[in-house]
């Protein structure tokens, strides 16, 4: 007859796995690890063993996860040894009875899946590591008890506690992990816009990227900017709620949104149904390094919109006024060159002015003749004629100088729009220095 001890065993050997899991699971839930009662020698025996054992997993670890790998020199290296050291060490304290929770050991857990959330990843890498360290450590103590002659009782009991331990290890993980996601995602629009700000200052590529991954925003190949201005009483609206996809900044003068180039469209419509009354300048698709420079552009095609120097639109298309940006990219530089070019030309009545700089313009950007230029300003041939007389009274042999020529069809161009539209402070300041 079996004996009651050996009756015992045999049950513990053919106790099904589903038990197991379930008491593992009423273990899980009672937030404690009770002790499986290994003798002391068993876990004397293993302690040598801890230091070999770490750094297998954590070599292990790095060479199967790739998400996990780096040198073994590396920080790295260093963070996944000191979790794999805690777990085991406190696993082997709760073995003896010693420990049931340990709150530095947990909060490193917490830590990991923290860490995992916040840098945009899933938990898979970070489960793989835990059930790869998981198997290395219960072969080892497998090998172990089976040397020192372990009951199959201790050793199901054992393992109960070890399964255990590491279920509440991913606990901790998950907890760490949704308590970043939550975080990220109060600070979501905050962490949108110091990536922004980050884009429009040109920062390195490694902050915008890390900024990017942590605000969810995927740097877009390439990438469109508008700027926004209201009047009166209309109110630039918030596009964080009603296009998440979209990085903007209502708050500045004038505003700010950036998105990618297959959805620019779409944002231009968004915004013309919420807010009609809201003017746009939107640029042509840049990649994520020039946004500083659309901004630019879209900021000057607002303002020469305001004086007139290009058609005062409800949306702008910078692409379409690209020349009068350019030539209004340096307005102090445009300012002198028009002093010292113009001079002949502010020197002349203010009718004499028009007509004369307006012949010449159309002259240095088609090099027609009288009667064609004639046809386009609805004036005789002969009157182009004696424009082009005076003209070369006022300027002279400099009209043969190649390089003055193309700066004064330059000057002209960016000029004349002015002029036109009743900007008199060429003439002013040409008067003014002429009295100094």
């Amino acid at each position: 007859m079996r004996s009651t001890s050996g009756e015992g065993r045999d049950e513990e050997r053919t106790t099904p796995e589903s038990e197991r899991s379930e008491k593992r699971s009423v273990i899980a839930m009672r937030g404690e690890l009770d002790p499986p009662g290994v003798p002391a020698e068993l876990v004397a025996v293993f302690r040598p063993h801890l230091p070999a054992l770490v750094e297998r997993i954590t070599t292990r670890v790095q060479d199967d996860i790739p998400e996990f790998a780096g040198p073994a020199n590396g920080r790295r290296h260093k963070l996944i040894a000191t979790a794999v050291s805690g777990a085991i060490r406190q696993f082997v304290e709760i073995t003896l009875g010693r420990s049931r929770r340990s709150t530095r050991v947990d909060d490193l857990f917490r830590q990991m899946g923290y860490g995992e959330a916040a840098a945009g990843h899933d938990l898979t890498a970070i489960q793989n590591a835990l059930k790869l360290g998981t198997r290395e450590a219960w072969d080892e103590m497998r090998l172990l008890a089976s040397q020192q002659g372990l009951s199959a009782a201790v050793l199901g009991e054992l393992g109960d506690t070890l399964f255990a331990y590491i279920d509440h290890l991913a606990d901790q993980i998950t907890v760490g992990y949704n308590a970043a996601r939550t975080a990220r995602e109060r600070d979501i629009n905050v962490v949108r816009g110091r990536l922004l700000a980050a884009l429009v200052r040109r920062a390195p590529s490694d902050e915008i990227e890390t900024l990017a991954m942590n605000a969810a925003w995927p740097l877009p190949a390439g990438v469109v900017v508008f700027g926004a201005d209201a009047r009166g009483d209309v109110v630039i609206p918030n596009l964080g709620e009603s296009k998440p996809s979209v990085l903007g900044r209502s708050d500045l003068q004038p505003a700010l949104f950036v998105c990618s180039q297959d959805e620019a469209d779409d944002v231009v419509a968004h915004i013309r149904s919420i807010a009609p009354g809201v003017r746009l300048a939107r640029s042509w698709p840049v990649a994520v390094d020039e946004i500083p420079d659309a901004r630019r552009w879209t900021v000057r095609a607002l303002k020469l919109a305001d004086l007139d120097v290009i058609p005062n639109q409800a949306v702008l298309d910078c692409e379409q006024h690209r020349t009068q940006i350019w030539l209004h990219s340096e307005p102090a530089l445009r300012r002198r060159m028009t002093q010292e070019l113009l001079r002949p030309l502010l020197a002349e009545t203010p009718n004499s002015r028009e007509i004369l700089s307006e012949t010449l313009l159309d002259w240095l950007q088609t090099r027609d003749s009288a009667p064609a230029i004639a046809s386009r300003l609805g004036v005789h041939a002969q009157t182009v004629r004696y424009r082009w007389k005076r003209i070369n009274e006022l300027f002279g042999e400099a009209l043969h100088d190649p390089e003055f020529v193309v700066q004064l069809t330059l000057v002209l161009k960016a000029s004349v729009p002015l002029w036109v539209a009743g900007d008199q402070s060429d003439f002013e300041r040409y008067l003014s220095e002429e009295s100094s």
